[in-house]
């Protein structure tokens, strides 16, 4: 192995990210919806995609050891991918909207949860001339996370306006049948005998507009928004996936003090990766 490549023994310990509190969440549950993004790992946690992200982007920085000292650290991101997961699964007691922000606002805290850990690393490392160096590219991957980040937020929004259209017109409908009802009911005193025909026509128009909005305006909305909560998840976590993997990375370079160019090469790598476009695919129907 070329020198300034020797790894330090790793101790099985937390390191540099420390010991954090875990979030409970089920990893397993009863109709829970398969995430894997990763071609090479369909059926993997999330560790288990780190090493095959850093497998086959760094193949010469990979070591069976690496992930160690961060175990604790991807097992807590797990709990809480596992927990979206297990939203979707309950979907039926949970504010979509709610939901749809949670799954962006989760993505924002674990990227700058791991951005600190690299901060953190480089501040007891090299020279300042250096370390301004290396910030200003981990500062790009940041923003690579942000610029996906920002397409889902934006796909979020229209799906939020969309669905206050169809509302608002919902509404609009509905004002419009209690005028036509009214207008309906007028005529029909002068022209029925008995109230009562009147009364059965009213509540047939009423019972299809109820119809209408409990079996197909209503349920359409929700199977169209928690389909996007799911392409949300699953993007995000492929996001943080590759970003801890990086970060990773870096870190342990960082840590042997490998030479500054090195180590931009490997942060350069890893932008490139995390800045590739993702579109998500076979994700199962919402409305079983």
């Amino acid at each position: 192995m070329a020198p300034g490549k020797q790894r330090m023994k790793k101790t099985g310990l937390p390191g540099t990210h420390g010991e954090m509190g875990r979030m409970t969440g089920k990893k397993t549950y009863d109709g829970k919806i398969e995430v894997s993004l990763d071609e090479t790992a369909t059926a993997c946690d999330f560790d288990c995609r780190v090493q095959n992200f850093i497998r086959r982007v760094y193949p010469d920085e990979f070591d069976p050891d690496l992930l160690d000292p961060h175990q604790l650290q991807m097992e807590r991101y797990e709990d809480i991918f596992s927990w979206l997961d297990d939203v979707y699964a309950h979907r039926e007691r949970y504010n979509l909207h709610w939901a749809l922000r949670e799954a962006g606002d989760v993505l924002e805290r674990l990227v700058g949860e791991s951005g600190e850990n690299i901060a953190d690393c480089l501040s007891r490392h090299y020279n300042r001339e250096n370390r301004e160096r290396l910030s200003r590219l981990t500062a790009r991957m940041d923003r690579a996370v942000k610029r996906k980040q920002a397409v889902i937020n934006r796909k979020t929004r229209q799906f939020t306006i969309l669905s206050f259209l169809v509302s608002l017109v919902d509404i609009v409908i509905s004002v419009i049948l209690i005028v036509i009802i009214s207008e309906i009911a007028h005529f029909g005193n002068m022209l029925f005998t008995s109230i009562i025909l009147v009364i059965i026509f009213t509540a047939i128009i009423a019972l299809l507009k109820v119809t209408l909005d409990r079996f197909y305006i209503i349920p359409l909305v929700q199977r169209w928004g928690w389909r996007k909560f799911l392409e949300n998840t699953r993007i995000n976590k492929q996001t943080m996936i590759e970003f801890e993997a990086v970060s990773i990375v870096v870190m342990q370079a960082i840590k042997e003090e490998r030479e500054p160019r090195i180590v931009c090469q490997l942060i350069e790598r890893g932008i490139r990766e995390i800045a590739l476009p993702y579109t998500p695919r076979e994700i199962p129907p919402v409305g079983i």
